[in-house]
């Protein structure tokens, strides 16, 4: 037996960031019942994309670079949209297009992807369907072909800090 190292390629999975920007009364919360979702931004392997809902941005956006560090170079390409709903069919049909392994939320599971679930449903797309996610019984949302990573769960978990969202009071008592 001979091993053949060039036939050995690993795998490199395609992570999929995104958020949700959601229109909302002044000082009150977004409500997934009433509340459109006017902008989703998504990075996918350096290239970012931003779909933007034009029935509340009320100039096109055009193609433009963040680069926040000359290491993260960030293209976005722009998809300005009439309005939410072709917005979500959008982002829907894009993500299912790109296919990715991962997903990376910062508090998605309270919050980006049951916002998305709920707005979906009103236009009479199941994001259960068509992308493969759902919210199990524990109220995390996962994939059947893929992986949801709730950044927030980390920061909430690791925050050691007096000022963190654990509240811890004296650091050296923790173990």
């Amino acid at each position: 037996m001979v091993r053949e190292r060039e036939m050995l390629v690993k795998a490199e999975p395609k992570v999929l960031a995104f958020d949700i920007e959601c229109h909302k009364d002044a000082l009150k919360f977004p409500d997934a019942e009433r509340d459109p979702i006017y902008m989703i931004s998504y990075m996918v392997d350096g290239q970012g994309y931003l779909i933007s809902s034009r029935a509340i941005v009320s100039a096109d956006v055009p193609d433009f670079e963040y680069t926040p560090k000359p290491a993260y170079t960030g293209p976005f390409e722009i998809f300005n949209v009439p309005d939410e709903a072709a917005l979500l069919r959008k982002f829907v049909s894009h993500v299912v297009e790109i296919g990715p392994h991962v997903f990376v939320t910062y508090n998605g599971d309270f919050f980006d992807w049951a916002f998305v679930a709920k707005r979906c449903a009103r236009i009479g797309i199941d994001i259960g369907t068509e992308l493969g996610i759902y919210e199990s019984r524990d109220g995390e949302w996962r994939g059947t072909c893929t992986v949801h990573l709730d950044a927030f769960a980390w920061v909430n978990r690791d925050s050691y800090l007096p000022q963190g969202s654990r509240g811890l009071k004296n650091v050296t008592k923790c173990v």
